[in-house]
């Protein structure tokens, strides 16, 4: 049986909602594009690219990043391509280029293997949304940080979602529209992540800024 992840649903103001510069996009148009591309030859690249259980024992270790780039069908594309792209408009400035790259291509990885060792009953799995979900969750510390109250309610919001999920599992009507099982343990583990990487990063600079006295 083959597991998927699903969207995320937003809510925010218009305060966060400012403008960025063109070159700030190009790392979320290029992994739109590269889902897109994807989809379009998936009947040639699935096999190969999915988070396969089965082939990562032996060996295929690239399935544990690639999978997250595949998709089910439009609806499940069309859904995760939305959510990446709110999110880099509403997170833009806490994720310059390279950052945001390092990012999805780190907590991609890191998904992957924590789905691989910790939850035995997925055997395929394909979705960016439990990226998604650590990107939400890292942009909502960020601007924490920066003094922004609103973001405490979209922290809790998704941290409920989240927990929710893995008590009670996702919506049947969108198991049925993406046509999969959705994996919540992808957005427990992304937004675990995504936590993870935030207080490390923060531990590590506040350890300089000591140093430096």
């Amino acid at each position: 049986m083959r597991y998927t992840n699903e969207n995320i649903s937003f809510v925010t103001n218009d305060t966060n909602m400012i403008k960025t510069p063109l070159t700030s996009w190009a790392v979320p148009v290029l992994i739109t594009v590269l889902c897109a591309v994807l989809y379009a030859v998936q009947d040639t690249v699935l096999m190969q690219l999915e988070f396969n259980r089965e082939l990562i024992a032996k060996g295929e270790y690239w399935r544990l990043l690639t999978g997250n780039f595949l998709h089910t069908n439009h609806w499940h594309l069309l859904f995760n391509l939305v959510g990446l792209l709110f999110l880099s408009y509403m997170y833009n400035p806490h994720f310059p280029p390279l950052k945001f790259s390092f990012f999805v291509l780190t907590n991609a990885a890191l998904l992957g293997c924590a789905l691989y060792l910790f939850s035995p009953n997925i055997e395929l799995y394909v979705g960016l949304s439990g990226v998604l979900h650590g990107l939400f969750v890292y942009g909502c510390l960020s601007d924490i940080k920066t003094g922004d109250k609103v973001s405490y309610v979209l922290l809790g919001a998704v941290i409920a979602k989240v927990v929710y999920e893995s008590i009670y599992g996702a919506s049947v009507k969108m198991s049925e529209l993406i046509d999969a099982n959705v994996a919540t343990d992808a957005h427990l583990f992304g937004a675990l992540i995504a936590i993870i990487s935030f207080l490390t990063i923060e531990l590590s600079q506040r350890l300089k800024r000591v140093q430096s006295y």
